[in-house]
Protein backbone atom coordinates (compact mmCIF):
# COMPACT_ATOMS: atom_id res chain seq x y z
CA UNK A 1 0.00 0.00 0.00
CA UNK A 2 1.83 3.17 -1.12
CA UNK A 3 2.06 6.28 1.30
CA UNK A 4 2.89 9.78 1.14
CA UNK A 5 6.09 10.67 3.27
CA UNK A 6 6.86 14.16 4.88
CA UNK A 7 9.34 16.69 3.99
CA UNK A 8 11.92 17.40 5.87
CA UNK A 9 12.33 20.91 4.43
CA UNK A 10 9.71 22.97 2.94
CA UNK A 11 8.23 26.52 3.01
CA UNK A 12 4.64 27.12 5.15
CA UNK A 13 3.13 26.50 2.10
CA UNK A 14 4.63 22.79 1.75
CA UNK A 15 3.14 22.26 5.39
CA UNK A 16 -0.24 23.33 4.37
CA UNK A 17 -0.01 20.68 1.25
CA UNK A 18 1.39 17.73 3.49
CA UNK A 19 -1.29 18.78 6.09
CA UNK A 20 -4.21 18.54 3.50
CA UNK A 21 -2.76 15.42 1.94
CA UNK A 22 -2.38 13.57 5.15
CA UNK A 23 -5.87 14.38 6.81
CA UNK A 24 -7.98 15.13 3.94
CA UNK A 25 -9.18 13.38 0.65
CA UNK A 26 -10.99 14.22 -2.79
CA UNK A 27 -11.74 13.16 -5.90
CA UNK A 28 -8.76 15.29 -7.03
CA UNK A 29 -6.01 13.53 -5.66
CA UNK A 30 -7.46 10.19 -6.14
CA UNK A 31 -4.90 7.43 -8.03
CA UNK A 32 -6.40 6.24 -11.28
CA UNK A 33 -3.68 3.96 -12.13
CA UNK A 34 -4.65 0.54 -11.54
CA UNK A 35 -3.58 -1.67 -8.43
CA UNK A 36 -1.58 -4.39 -7.87
CA UNK A 37 -2.49 -4.67 -3.99
CA UNK A 38 -4.58 -7.40 -3.08
CA UNK A 39 -6.41 -5.93 -0.23
CA UNK A 40 -8.81 -4.38 -2.20
CA UNK A 41 -10.07 -7.47 -3.84
CA UNK A 42 -10.99 -8.44 0.08
CA UNK A 43 -15.05 -8.83 0.54
CA UNK A 44 -16.54 -5.09 0.94
CA UNK A 45 -17.62 -6.31 4.80
CA UNK A 46 -14.18 -7.41 5.69
CA UNK A 47 -12.37 -4.44 4.38
CA UNK A 48 -14.69 -2.34 6.54
CA UNK A 49 -13.98 -3.52 9.46
CA UNK A 50 -9.81 -3.25 8.48
CA UNK A 51 -10.18 0.47 8.05
CA UNK A 52 -12.40 0.91 10.91
CA UNK A 53 -9.21 0.46 13.09
CA UNK A 54 -7.36 3.53 11.26
CA UNK A 55 -7.11 6.43 12.40
CA UNK A 56 -8.52 9.43 10.62
CA UNK A 57 -4.78 10.72 8.96
CA UNK A 58 -4.68 6.72 8.14
CA UNK A 59 -8.00 6.91 6.34
CA UNK A 60 -6.82 9.98 4.31
CA UNK A 61 -3.63 8.15 3.38
CA UNK A 62 -4.93 5.10 2.33
CA UNK A 63 -7.90 6.74 0.15
CA UNK A 64 -5.32 8.50 -2.09
CA UNK A 65 -3.45 5.04 -2.84
CA UNK A 66 -6.04 3.76 -5.48
CA UNK A 67 -9.74 4.17 -6.70
CA UNK A 68 -11.03 1.39 -4.97
CA UNK A 69 -9.63 1.97 -1.29
CA UNK A 70 -10.47 6.23 -1.93
CA UNK A 71 -14.13 4.75 -2.25
CA UNK A 72 -14.13 1.96 0.77
CA UNK A 73 -12.21 5.20 3.17
CA UNK A 74 -14.95 7.41 2.18
CA UNK A 75 -17.61 4.96 3.83
CA UNK A 76 -19.31 7.29 5.74
CA UNK A 77 -19.79 4.99 8.40
CA UNK A 78 -16.14 5.04 9.05
CA UNK A 79 -16.46 8.71 9.80
CA UNK A 80 -19.69 8.54 12.09
CA UNK A 81 -17.32 5.83 14.24
CA UNK A 82 -15.03 9.05 14.32
CA UNK A 83 -16.93 11.55 15.07
CA UNK A 84 -18.61 9.63 17.79
CA UNK A 85 -15.52 8.59 19.74
CA UNK A 86 -15.04 12.58 20.48
CA UNK A 87 -18.16 13.38 21.78
CA UNK A 88 -19.88 11.37 24.71
CA UNK A 89 -23.28 11.21 23.41
CA UNK A 90 -23.44 9.22 19.96
CA UNK A 91 -25.26 11.26 17.55
CA UNK A 92 -26.65 9.27 14.26
CA UNK A 93 -27.33 12.48 11.51
CA UNK A 94 -24.24 15.09 10.66
CA UNK A 95 -26.37 17.67 11.22
CA UNK A 96 -26.16 20.70 8.95
CA UNK A 97 -23.33 18.85 6.56
CA UNK A 98 -24.09 16.45 4.02
CA UNK A 99 -21.63 13.34 5.90
CA UNK A 100 -19.93 12.51 8.85
CA UNK A 101 -16.90 12.77 6.72
CA UNK A 102 -17.83 16.38 5.95
CA UNK A 103 -18.34 16.75 9.50
CA UNK A 104 -15.36 15.79 11.16
CA UNK A 105 -13.37 17.58 8.38
CA UNK A 106 -15.12 21.04 9.50
CA UNK A 107 -13.62 20.71 12.97
CA UNK A 108 -9.77 19.43 12.18
CA UNK A 109 -7.84 19.75 14.75
CA UNK A 110 -10.27 20.32 17.30
CA UNK A 111 -12.08 17.77 18.43
CA UNK A 112 -9.89 17.05 21.39
CA UNK A 113 -11.80 20.03 22.95
CA UNK A 114 -15.10 18.73 23.31
CA UNK A 115 -13.70 15.36 23.84
CA UNK A 116 -11.55 16.41 27.58
CA UNK A 117 -14.95 18.20 28.34
CA UNK A 118 -13.36 19.96 31.15
CA UNK A 119 -10.83 22.69 30.99
CA UNK A 120 -9.19 25.17 33.63
CA UNK A 121 -7.46 28.19 33.09
CA UNK A 122 -4.77 30.28 34.27
CA UNK A 123 -6.68 33.41 34.96
CA UNK A 124 -4.47 35.29 37.74
CA UNK A 125 -5.66 34.94 41.28
CA UNK A 126 -9.34 33.61 39.95
CA UNK A 127 -9.03 31.18 37.14
CA UNK A 128 -11.68 29.92 34.95
CA UNK A 129 -13.86 26.69 34.84
CA UNK A 130 -15.07 25.85 30.80
CA UNK A 131 -17.15 23.13 29.76
CA UNK A 132 -16.76 22.49 26.08
CA UNK A 133 -19.07 20.44 24.15
CA UNK A 134 -20.14 19.51 20.62
CA UNK A 135 -23.76 20.77 19.60
CA UNK A 136 -25.21 18.76 16.73
CA UNK A 137 -28.11 20.93 15.73
CA UNK A 138 -25.80 24.07 14.90
CA UNK A 139 -22.98 21.92 14.27
CA UNK A 140 -20.42 24.28 16.14
CA UNK A 141 -18.09 23.29 19.47
CA UNK A 142 -18.77 25.20 21.84
CA UNK A 143 -17.56 25.87 25.51
CA UNK A 144 -19.20 27.98 28.32
CA UNK A 145 -18.22 29.40 31.95
CA UNK A 146 -19.66 26.98 34.50
CA UNK A 147 -21.19 29.35 37.78
CA UNK A 148 -22.73 28.42 40.71
CA UNK A 149 -25.72 30.72 42.63
CA UNK A 150 -25.79 29.58 46.36
CA UNK A 151 -28.91 31.17 46.53
CA UNK A 152 -30.88 32.45 49.64
CA UNK A 153 -28.98 30.72 52.52
CA UNK A 154 -30.83 29.11 56.21
CA UNK A 155 -29.24 29.18 59.09
CA UNK A 156 -28.94 26.18 61.61
CA UNK A 157 -27.40 25.80 64.33
CA UNK A 158 -25.38 22.99 65.35
CA UNK A 159 -26.15 21.27 69.09
CA UNK A 160 -23.43 20.14 69.91
CA UNK A 161 -21.67 23.32 68.99
CA UNK A 162 -24.25 26.41 69.75
CA UNK A 163 -21.90 29.14 69.16
CA UNK A 164 -21.50 27.77 65.60
CA UNK A 165 -23.87 28.90 62.69
CA UNK A 166 -24.54 27.10 60.34
CA UNK A 167 -25.65 28.47 56.76
CA UNK A 168 -27.01 26.08 54.63
CA UNK A 169 -25.48 25.71 50.66
CA UNK A 170 -27.40 24.20 47.94
CA UNK A 171 -26.09 25.95 44.92
CA UNK A 172 -27.55 25.66 41.98
CA UNK A 173 -24.83 25.43 39.05
CA UNK A 174 -24.98 25.75 35.16
CA UNK A 175 -23.48 27.55 32.10
CA UNK A 176 -23.15 30.41 31.11
CA UNK A 177 -24.85 30.35 27.60
CA UNK A 178 -24.85 34.05 26.93
CA UNK A 179 -21.31 34.26 26.89
CA UNK A 180 -19.18 31.64 24.85
CA UNK A 181 -15.54 31.42 25.97
CA UNK A 182 -14.98 29.45 22.37
CA UNK A 183 -17.14 28.82 19.76
CA UNK A 184 -15.66 26.77 16.48
CA UNK A 185 -18.34 26.65 13.47
CA UNK A 186 -18.19 26.08 9.86
CA UNK A 187 -19.11 28.79 7.36
CA UNK A 188 -20.37 26.95 5.02
CA UNK A 189 -21.59 23.89 5.52
CA UNK A 190 -23.10 23.00 2.27
CA UNK A 191 -19.64 24.23 0.85
CA UNK A 192 -17.52 20.53 -0.29
CA UNK A 193 -14.72 21.44 1.74
CA UNK A 194 -13.98 23.42 5.13
CA UNK A 195 -11.66 26.41 5.88
CA UNK A 196 -9.55 23.87 8.12
CA UNK A 197 -7.97 22.96 5.19
CA UNK A 198 -5.19 25.27 6.00
CA UNK A 199 -3.30 24.27 8.72
CA UNK A 200 -3.08 27.61 11.24
CA UNK A 201 -1.81 27.65 14.57
CA UNK A 202 -4.24 30.62 15.39
CA UNK A 203 -7.75 30.91 14.09
CA UNK A 204 -10.39 33.25 14.27
CA UNK A 205 -13.52 32.37 16.20
CA UNK A 206 -16.35 34.73 14.74
CA UNK A 207 -18.30 35.56 17.79
CA UNK A 208 -20.93 38.27 18.62
CA UNK A 209 -18.99 40.34 20.73
CA UNK A 210 -17.29 41.56 17.77
CA UNK A 211 -20.07 43.77 17.08
CA UNK A 212 -19.20 45.50 20.64
CA UNK A 213 -15.49 45.46 18.61
CA UNK A 214 -14.19 42.30 21.16
CA UNK A 215 -12.02 39.54 19.04
CA UNK A 216 -11.33 36.27 19.78
CA UNK A 217 -8.86 33.79 18.59
CA UNK A 218 -8.11 30.15 19.48
CA UNK A 219 -4.72 28.93 19.75
CA UNK A 220 -2.93 25.39 19.48
CA UNK A 221 -0.20 24.97 22.48
CA UNK A 222 2.75 23.11 21.57
CA UNK A 223 3.77 19.85 22.75
CA UNK A 224 7.28 20.29 22.65
CA UNK A 225 7.76 22.41 25.64
CA UNK A 226 10.00 20.51 26.86
CA UNK A 227 12.43 23.16 27.95
CA UNK A 228 10.40 25.13 30.87
CA UNK A 229 12.00 24.23 34.11
CA UNK A 230 10.37 26.68 36.31
CA UNK A 231 7.01 25.18 37.33
CA UNK A 232 5.07 28.78 37.87
CA UNK A 233 5.03 28.84 34.16
CA UNK A 234 3.84 25.29 33.40
CA UNK A 235 0.46 25.14 33.27
CA UNK A 236 -1.47 22.72 35.01
CA UNK A 237 0.34 23.74 38.25
CA UNK A 238 2.29 21.43 40.04
CA UNK A 239 -0.61 19.97 42.59
CA UNK A 240 -2.67 19.18 39.56
CA UNK A 241 -2.10 15.95 38.04
CA UNK A 242 -0.89 15.98 34.54
CA UNK A 243 1.31 14.44 32.27
CA UNK A 244 0.93 17.29 29.89
CA UNK A 245 2.02 20.70 30.77
CA UNK A 246 2.38 23.63 28.55
CA UNK A 247 3.92 27.12 29.05
CA UNK A 248 1.92 29.33 30.46
CA UNK A 249 1.34 32.30 27.97
CA UNK A 250 1.91 34.85 31.31
CA UNK A 251 2.59 38.27 30.41
CA UNK A 252 4.33 37.89 27.57
CA UNK A 253 3.01 36.63 23.77
CA UNK A 254 6.12 35.22 22.29
CA UNK A 255 4.77 31.32 23.60
CA UNK A 256 5.84 28.70 21.38
CA UNK A 257 3.46 27.37 18.35
CA UNK A 258 3.46 24.18 16.90
CA UNK A 259 4.14 24.37 13.20
CA UNK A 260 2.20 20.81 12.33
CA UNK A 261 -1.13 19.34 13.50
CA UNK A 262 1.55 16.58 14.65
CA UNK A 263 3.50 19.12 17.15
CA UNK A 264 0.26 20.41 18.77
CA UNK A 265 -0.96 19.51 22.52
CA UNK A 266 -4.09 17.25 23.04
CA UNK A 267 -4.35 18.45 26.58
CA UNK A 268 -4.12 22.38 26.00
CA UNK A 269 -4.97 25.66 24.07
CA UNK A 270 -4.91 29.38 24.72
CA UNK A 271 -7.62 31.91 23.80
CA UNK A 272 -6.47 35.40 22.38
CA UNK A 273 -9.10 38.55 23.42
CA UNK A 274 -8.43 41.79 22.32
CA UNK A 275 -10.41 45.21 21.40
CA UNK A 276 -9.52 47.32 18.57
CA UNK A 277 -12.00 49.74 16.88
CA UNK A 278 -9.83 49.91 13.20
CA UNK A 279 -8.27 46.67 12.17
CA UNK A 280 -9.20 43.08 13.15
CA UNK A 281 -6.14 41.96 14.14
CA UNK A 282 -4.31 41.60 18.14
CA UNK A 283 -2.65 44.83 19.28
CA UNK A 284 -0.88 45.44 22.22
CA UNK A 285 -4.39 45.65 24.20
CA UNK A 286 -4.68 41.56 23.88
CA UNK A 287 -4.65 39.21 27.08
CA UNK A 288 -4.07 35.50 26.47
CA UNK A 289 -5.48 32.52 28.78
CA UNK A 290 -3.65 29.04 28.72
CA UNK A 291 -6.14 26.50 29.31
CA UNK A 292 -5.66 22.86 30.24
CA UNK A 293 -8.12 19.65 31.16
CA UNK A 294 -7.88 16.84 33.46
CA UNK A 295 -7.69 13.08 33.02
CA UNK A 296 -11.22 12.03 33.57
CA UNK A 297 -9.64 9.37 36.04
CA UNK A 298 -8.48 12.11 38.33
CA UNK A 299 -12.14 13.39 38.56
CA UNK A 300 -14.10 10.47 38.24
CA UNK A 301 -15.38 8.69 41.77
CA UNK A 302 -14.77 4.70 42.13
CA UNK A 303 -15.56 2.03 44.77
CA UNK A 304 -12.23 2.62 46.83
CA UNK A 305 -12.07 6.55 45.72
CA UNK A 306 -15.62 7.51 46.12
CA UNK A 307 -14.97 11.48 46.68
CA UNK A 308 -12.60 12.43 44.29
CA UNK A 309 -14.46 14.46 41.47
CA UNK A 310 -14.83 18.27 40.77
CA UNK A 311 -16.96 20.14 43.54
CA UNK A 312 -18.12 23.79 44.34
CA UNK A 313 -17.27 25.38 47.64
CA UNK A 314 -18.79 28.32 49.61
CA UNK A 315 -16.16 30.81 50.10
CA UNK A 316 -18.68 33.32 51.79
CA UNK A 317 -17.28 36.83 50.35
CA UNK A 318 -15.83 35.07 47.62
CA UNK A 319 -18.88 33.60 46.72
CA UNK A 320 -18.63 30.14 44.72
CA UNK A 321 -15.36 28.39 43.99
CA UNK A 322 -14.45 24.89 41.74
CA UNK A 323 -12.23 22.47 43.60
CA UNK A 324 -10.95 18.80 42.66
CA UNK A 325 -10.56 16.76 45.13
CA UNK A 326 -8.55 13.41 44.87
CA UNK A 327 -8.60 10.60 46.88
CA UNK A 328 -4.87 9.32 47.62
CA UNK A 329 -4.14 5.59 48.51
CA UNK A 330 -4.43 4.35 52.32
CA UNK A 331 -1.69 4.62 54.38
CA UNK A 332 -3.31 2.47 57.12
CA UNK A 333 -6.54 0.26 57.26
CA UNK A 334 -9.73 1.30 55.25
CA UNK A 335 -13.22 1.71 57.34
CA UNK A 336 -16.32 0.75 55.81
CA UNK A 337 -19.56 2.76 56.74
CA UNK A 338 -21.61 0.38 58.03
CA UNK A 339 -24.57 2.85 57.06
CA UNK A 340 -23.81 3.66 53.69
CA UNK A 341 -21.25 1.15 52.85
CA UNK A 342 -19.24 3.58 51.45
CA UNK A 343 -15.08 2.95 51.87
CA UNK A 344 -13.38 5.19 54.21
CA UNK A 345 -9.56 4.99 53.47
CA UNK A 346 -7.03 7.23 52.27
CA UNK A 347 -6.24 11.06 52.20
CA UNK A 348 -8.28 14.07 50.27
CA UNK A 349 -6.54 16.56 48.77
CA UNK A 350 -8.94 19.75 47.76
CA UNK A 351 -7.34 21.85 45.21
CA UNK A 352 -8.60 25.00 43.51
CA UNK A 353 -9.30 25.16 40.10
CA UNK A 354 -10.94 28.53 40.31
CA UNK A 355 -9.67 30.79 43.09
CA UNK A 356 -9.91 34.17 44.81
CA UNK A 357 -7.11 36.81 45.64
CA UNK A 358 -6.46 35.38 48.97
CA UNK A 359 -5.97 31.57 48.32
CA UNK A 360 -5.86 31.28 44.54
CA UNK A 361 -6.46 28.80 41.60
CA UNK A 362 -4.13 25.85 41.58
CA UNK A 363 -3.55 26.08 45.97
CA UNK A 364 -4.52 23.34 47.98
CA UNK A 365 -8.16 24.48 49.89
CA UNK A 366 -8.01 21.78 52.45
CA UNK A 367 -6.87 18.45 52.97
CA UNK A 368 -7.05 15.30 55.34
CA UNK A 369 -4.32 13.00 55.58
CA UNK A 370 -6.18 9.89 56.51
CA UNK A 371 -9.97 9.74 56.71
CA UNK A 372 -9.83 6.34 57.84
CA UNK A 373 -9.69 4.50 61.21
CA UNK A 374 -6.22 6.32 62.46
CA UNK A 375 -8.04 10.07 60.77
CA UNK A 376 -11.30 9.69 62.83
CA UNK A 377 -12.11 12.14 65.31
CA UNK A 378 -15.80 10.99 66.19
CA UNK A 379 -19.20 10.02 64.43
CA UNK A 380 -21.50 12.69 65.28
CA UNK A 381 -24.54 12.36 67.62
CA UNK A 382 -25.87 15.58 67.36
CA UNK A 383 -28.26 17.69 64.13
CA UNK A 384 -27.82 18.49 61.59
CA UNK A 385 -24.36 15.85 61.58
CA UNK A 386 -26.01 13.15 63.53
CA UNK A 387 -24.14 9.80 61.79
CA UNK A 388 -21.58 11.59 60.05
CA UNK A 389 -18.16 10.66 60.35
CA UNK A 390 -15.70 13.61 61.27
CA UNK A 391 -11.94 13.44 60.63
CA UNK A 392 -8.73 15.64 61.11
CA UNK A 393 -8.43 18.11 58.26
CA UNK A 394 -6.40 21.14 57.74
CA UNK A 395 -7.37 24.51 56.09
CA UNK A 396 -5.33 27.00 53.87
CA UNK A 397 -5.48 30.70 54.59
CA UNK A 398 -3.86 33.21 53.31
CA UNK A 399 -3.26 37.24 53.12
CA UNK A 400 -4.62 39.24 50.23
CA UNK A 401 -2.13 38.42 47.53
CA UNK A 402 -1.51 35.31 49.01
CA UNK A 403 0.54 36.69 51.29
CA UNK A 404 1.38 35.17 54.49
CA UNK A 405 -0.16 31.80 53.94
CA UNK A 406 -0.63 28.76 56.57
CA UNK A 407 -2.75 25.44 57.37
CA UNK A 408 -4.63 25.78 60.07
CA UNK A 409 -6.42 22.84 62.23
CA UNK A 410 -9.90 22.00 60.93
CA UNK A 411 -12.49 19.30 60.66
CA UNK A 412 -14.00 17.37 57.96
CA UNK A 413 -17.21 16.55 58.44
CA UNK A 414 -18.45 13.49 55.72
CA UNK A 415 -21.93 13.91 55.26
CA UNK A 416 -22.02 12.09 52.28
CA UNK A 417 -19.89 11.32 48.96
CA UNK A 418 -22.00 14.68 47.24
CA UNK A 419 -21.44 16.53 50.19
CA UNK A 420 -19.09 17.60 52.54
CA UNK A 421 -18.83 20.34 55.51
CA UNK A 422 -15.49 21.68 56.53
CA UNK A 423 -15.60 22.75 60.70
CA UNK A 424 -12.83 25.71 60.89
CA UNK A 425 -12.25 25.57 64.08
CA UNK A 426 -10.46 28.84 64.91
CA UNK A 427 -12.95 30.89 63.08
CA UNK A 428 -16.21 29.07 64.39
CA UNK A 429 -17.37 28.57 60.93
CA UNK A 430 -17.93 25.48 58.80
CA UNK A 431 -17.79 25.41 54.83
CA UNK A 432 -20.02 22.93 52.64
CA UNK A 433 -18.84 21.71 49.44
CA UNK A 434 -21.19 19.75 46.77
CA UNK A 435 -20.48 17.30 44.01
CA UNK A 436 -20.32 18.81 40.82
CA UNK A 437 -22.57 16.63 37.85
CA UNK A 438 -20.41 17.35 34.43
CA UNK A 439 -22.68 15.22 32.61
CA UNK A 440 -25.82 17.05 33.59
CA UNK A 441 -24.31 20.04 32.81
CA UNK A 442 -23.13 18.55 29.27
CA UNK A 443 -26.84 17.77 28.45
CA UNK A 444 -28.38 21.78 29.04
Amino acid sequence: MADVTHSDQGSTLGDNRQYIEHLLYDQHWKQTTQSNSKIDKLPPETLHQILSFLSPHELARVSITCRALAQSASNDLLWKKLVNSHIPFSIDEPGPFESFRRLYLAHLPYWFIPQNKIWFADNEHTGNLILARYDNRRGVIEAYRILADRGAPMFHVWAGHPDVMIQSFDPHVGLWLDDPVLLLKDPDPSAPTSECQTWMAERSMRMAAESHHLFNSLLLCSNTDTGVTDMSRLWPPALIPSNNRVARSVDDMNVSEPSHWSEASQEAFRIRRWTNFHVVHPGNNSAMVTYSTLDPSVYTPTRTKPYQGIWVGDYSAHGCEFLLITQGDPLTDEEVDNTSGVIQRGSLDAIKLTGDPNVPRGEITFQSPDIGPNGLIRVETEEPFAGCRIVHSRGHVAGRGFRDDTFIASQLILVSTEYIAHYWQEMGHISYYRRVDIDDLLQT
